[in-house]
């Protein structure tokens, strides 16, 4: 997701950065899938075969935003997910339209290695409404390894390289973290880096069906790099796995 705002609200970046780096430092989750937006996972399903849903509305800066992403997960370690989100102003107007498509390959089985490794590539197109208007197309190709530390805490670690029309290439980095609190809580966070872009979150989840469905309560930040733009906000999630 391309973030485009100048509001500079001053919602400090340290206290998420220090979330992250001591939710991987805390100590393998049984989720189905996780809750993040940037640091994808190479964690081999349990499932084959059946369908997941997440839905999140969300608010970062002046921007209101209500997403919508089925997956389905092939055998073999094979999945697609498609994304739909729909971007509103403070005044209540549209401001864009953007939809994206993922197909992603694990390798191996983090259960039985204690890590796991995959590879990803994720096209998108956005659709800016009012102003100038105008659309843009990009790709990202990621390198996702996810690794097993102690019995409830995973780490996820994203490099790979993104591209958008009329832009230069860019190298990626996420770094994601979830602890498992108890049988049906779990913290989680994350931090990465898109060229100038900067984002980070932190957040709980709730299994209010265990691994059937779950809701969720991040608050994030993006940032530029040098913190002349920033937007900080949060985003309410439900989940719906093994359809």
């Amino acid at each position: 997701m391309t973030v485009s705002t100048t509001d500079t609200r001053t919602t400090p970046w340290a206290p998420m950065l220090a979330a992250a780096l001591l939710c991987a430092a805390a100590g393998t989750a049984c989720a189905n899938d996780r809750p993040y937006q940037q640091a994808r996972t190479a964690v081999l399903e349990d499932e084959e075969y059946v369908w997941s849903v997440d839905t999140w509305t969300q608010r970062y800066g002046k921007l209101r935003g209500l997403s919508f992403e089925p997956e389905y997960t092939f055998g073999g370690g094979n999945s697609i997910q498609v994304e739909f989100t729909r971007l509103w102003g403070r005044d209540g107007a549209e401001s864009a339209q953007e939809s994206e498509i993922e197909l992603k390959h694990v390798f191996n089985n983090i259960a039985r290695d204690g890590w796991g490794w995959a590879v990803s590539a994720a096209f998108d197109h956005e659709r800016e409404i009012g102003g100038e208007g105008g659309t843009a197309r990009g790709m990202q190709f990621r390198v996702p390894v996810s690794v097993a530390l102690g019995d409830s805490t995973l780490l996820h670690i994203n490099p790979g390289i993104s591209k958008r029309s009329g832009e230069r290439r860019n190298w990626t980095f996420s770094v994601g973290a979830e602890h498992q609190l108890t049988s049906r809580w779990l913290l989680f966070s994350e931090l990465s880096r898109d060229g100038d872009e900067r984002y980070g979150a932190v957040g709980l989840r709730h299994w209010v069906r265990k691994e059937k469905v779950a809701v969720d309560f991040t608050l994030q930040q993006y940032r530029n790099a040098d913190g002349s733009e920033r937007a900080s906000g949060f985003i309410l999630a439900m989940s719906l796995y093994d359809l």
